[in-house]
């Protein structure tokens, strides 16, 4: 059952009030004291001007530094200011996206790129599953690339039923955690990393340590620093003459000289995956941070949360540690570079010692890295269930159960329309071996039926609430043929493409072992158009008596209504309808539907009526 709440739209319009307030007193703050900042400065060189030229400036001076120290305060205050500014400002849009969301105004906020695994494209295509106003743009709030990429594969690879119901019980849970699920989406916009620097840092974790398939090279770093010490010993104990003791230091320097040239660049471009920042992984301190005060849980969450707290010691601890480690790689800014970089690393190869504390840590811990950053993308996937549950909390949670042997919906809508536009139907196809033959004229709403079922079966086995107030189904593997395209590159016709497509769909569902067990949902919308009525009449018996023959479940738009009588097919085919309405030629809309699903096959048609809409002279019976 899912909690009660308040209106998410109203929620959402006064939080991001609420901040949009806070940032402009965060920008009037924040003007004010770059004036501050700018009068103290002025009034400290002043001051110490003043001081230079007077007889007795002590005084002066005295003022002047306590000016100085003013500057400085305002500096660290300044950038706190700066600080809150920038989160407030997140925070605003992050409530504006979400308002836009409800809307459905695709454009009011940023489409997440993800990569699709060429095996999923067609179905990926077919029910607007990614790209701009697709289901996983509507559904995204990670901002990590586990996150992004856990929620995609929880899309393209459905759960078996014990999952999705511990998926659904976190989301539950979450859904009534706003200011927690906010939070997250925060931290992850203010790590701004969706590239592949987390990924380069993963993979370091679990390569072999660098310099240990290298030992011959530790000896040298080891012997090094002790032969430095011993001639600055000797040479100070008056054991060796200075000349003596500067030939050796410049044998150092020269041995040291060559083994940075050699491996250096090599050890540089570790700094850069742990430590620069470009793969800082310490920062994403801030959303880890937030699993340890997330509440005490009985549901997936807590699983997440344990694996995270306790795995090696628990991330924070560790990620501090490596931060600590790689913050002694930071020596080779601008400032540091000459004065005390360069004279370290060529005295007792600096950088090498840093690797080896570096290579400590990937040693003992680096195995846990891909746990704790996988759990914080089940996470982030949790909480972009968890927002829409939030934000629809007349959908429901659907039962997936082996026990089902059809798909049945009440009050079934398209998850990406507009609620205003969003018509609901009851739909029930199956039992297994049969087929739901949806008739209807052209822009009836045919093809967004079978879209929706697909969008919603794929929700259902991500875990995730449906566009529905009720939905009971197998687990079943989607298949779907709905947008063809020919291809002038491969020379392959927009027919031959569409049978290469019912082929692949045939052989899925003989291939119980590529369903993994499940039942296979194919949607077909008006195939083979390719060619001529009579031949596609033929094609499609042949097709569907194939999948019948399978055992598979399956809906099938068409204007062709003497499928349903045809052998074979005659008593597993039932069929549904939608109805247009023609008004007279006068009239603003000639023609109107209103998209609810009717028992039986349409009786009308509606190609002529359209041919005289668009000012086409009707053809004369």
């Amino acid at each position: 059952m899912k909690p009660k709440q308040d209106n998410p739209e109203a929620t959402y319009r006064q939080r991001r009030d609420s901040f949009a307030a806070a940032e402009r007193r965060d920008a009037q703050r924040d003007g004010m004291l770059t004036h501050c900042r700018q009068v103290v400065f002025v009034l400290a060189a002043v001051l110490f001007g003043a001081a230079w030229v007077s007889e007795n400036g002590l005084g002066l001076y005295i003022g002047g530094g306590l000016a100085l120290g003013g500057f400085l305060a305002l500096i660290t205050y300044h950038e706190y200011v700066r600080g809150e500014r920038q989160r407030h400002g997140l925070l605003r849009r992050i409530n504006e996206e979400a308002l836009a969301r409800l809307r459905r105004d695709w454009a009011a906020w940023p489409e997440t790129p993800v990569e699709v695994p060429p095996e999923h494209q067609a179905v990926a295509d077919d029910l607007d599953l990614f790209g701009h106003a697709s289901l996983f743009h509507f559904l995204c709030s990670a901002n990590t690339p586990l996150g992004i990429g856990t929620l995609r594969d929880w899309l393209l690879q459905p759960a078996g039923p014990d999952e999705i119901q511990r998926r659904q019980r976190a989301v539950v849970e979450l859904a009534a955690q706003l200011e927690l699920r906010e939070r997250l989406a925060l931290e992850g916009r203010l790590l701004a990393d969706r590239g592949r620097a987390t990924d380069r840092f993963l993979n370091w974790t679990e390569e072999k340590p660098w310099l240990a398939s290298r030992p011959w090279l530790l000896w040298p770093c080891r012997i090094v620093p002790a032969g430095v010490a011993m001639v600055l010993a000797l040479l100070a104990c008056g054991a060796i003459s200075l000349e003596a003791g500067i030939v050796a230091l410049l044998g150092v320097f020269l041995v040291n000289l060559l083994i940075t040239v050699v491996f250096g660049a090599s050890v540089h471009e570790i700094f850069a995956v742990v430590c620069e920042r470009s793969g800082a992984v310490c920062r994403y301190l801030g959303m880890f941070e937030l699993l340890y005060t997330m509440p005490d849980s009985t549901t997936e969450l807590d699983t997440i949360r344990r694996e995270i707290t306790t795995l090696g010691g628990g991330v924070l601890r560790r990620l501090r540690q490596l931060g600590r480690a790689a913050a002694l790689a930071q020596l080779r800014t601008p400032l540091l570079f000459f004065f005390v970089y360069l004279p370290l690393q060529f005295s007792v190869l600096y950088d090498f010692h840093v690797l080896t504390l570096l290579e400590a840590w990937q040693r003992k811990y680096g195995r846990y890295a891909r746990p704790w950053f996988r759990g914080l993308g089940k996470f982030e996937a949790l909480s972009s269930l968890a927002g829409t549950a939030y934000d629809h909390p007349d959908w429901a949670l659907p039962e997936v159960t082996a026990a089902a042997n059809r798909f049945a919906a009440r009050r079934l809508g398209h998850p990406l329309l507009r609620a205003e536009t969003c018509v609901a139907n009851d739909v029930e196809i199956g039992p297994a071996g049969s087929v739901l033959l949806v008739t209807g004229s052209n822009m009836s709403g045919k093809s967004t039926l079978l879209r929706a079922v697909g969008v919603n079966a794929v929700l259902a086995q991500a875990g995730a609430p449906v566009c529905a107030a009720q939905l009971t189904m197998p687990g079943v593997t989607l298949a779907t043929s709905m947008r063809i395209r020919d291809s002038l590159e491969d020379g392959v016709s927009f027919y031959m493409a569409e049978l290469m497509r019912l082929k692949a769909i045939v052989d899925l569902a003989r291939d119980a072992a590529r369903r993994q067990g499940r039942t296979l949902l194919y949607l077909l919308d008006e195939i083979l158009q390719g060619t001529n009525s009579r031949e596609r009449h033929v094609a499609v018996v042949h097709v569907l008596h194939h999948l019948v023959e399978q055992a598979a479940l399956g809906a099938v738009s068409t204007h062709d209504v003497e499928l349903a009588a045809s052998e074979p097919l005659a008593g597993v085919c039932r069929c549904v309808h939608f109805r247009e309405t023609l008004h007279g030629q006068d009239a603003a809309r000639p023609m109107t539907f209103d998209y609810v699903l009717r028992p039986g096959p349409a009786t009308t048609t509606n190609a002529l009526k359209l041919l005289e809409i668009v000012g086409l002279d009707v053809p004369v019976k």
